[in-house]
């Protein structure tokens, strides 16, 4: 990854691995993925997301401009609309979607047990799937 703030904030993550914090470096990749997709979009893909936004109805905004505006979908919504755009593929897409399961389980207190293989697969696969594969 070029240096930066991605680069720190991955960074971050990968330390919370490291001493144990496993939930926590999930939850920290999964952001820096949708944040990236974000940034991809505004600078590459934006009228291709706009066209896909304006024809789904389920979604209160028309349009994206700025990145705050991405808050406004859910996540699950955000990656539907990434592949009907055309910007994922669809097995980016179900990368994206278990990957927001796992996030989901390690986001509240339960009794799932995240072990240390599931983060580096978590890590790996976002880095190497969404970061790497689209480029700001």
């Amino acid at each position: 990854m070029p240096a930066g703030a991605d680069k720190e904030f991955l960074k971050e993550a990968i330390d919370c691995f490291e001493i144990g914090a496993n939930r926590a470096a999930i939850i920290m990749t999964w952001i820096l993925a949708m944040d990236h997709l974000f940034a991809y979009i505004l600078v590459h893909k934006l009228t291709d997301f706009n066209a896909a936004l304006s024809k789904d109805k389920g979604v209160k905004i028309t349009s994206v401009s700025q990145r705050d505006d991405f808050t406004e979908i859910k996540e699950t919504k955000f990656i539907e609309l990434c592949r009907a755009a055309g910007i994922v593929s669809n097995d980016v897409r179900k990368i994206l979607d278990q990957k927001l399961g796992t996030r989901n389980s390690c986001a509240h207190p339960s009794g799932v047990t995240v072990n240390k293989s599931k983060v580096i697969d978590f890590i790996e696969d976002l880095v190497d799937n969404v970061i790497l594969k689209f480029p700001v």
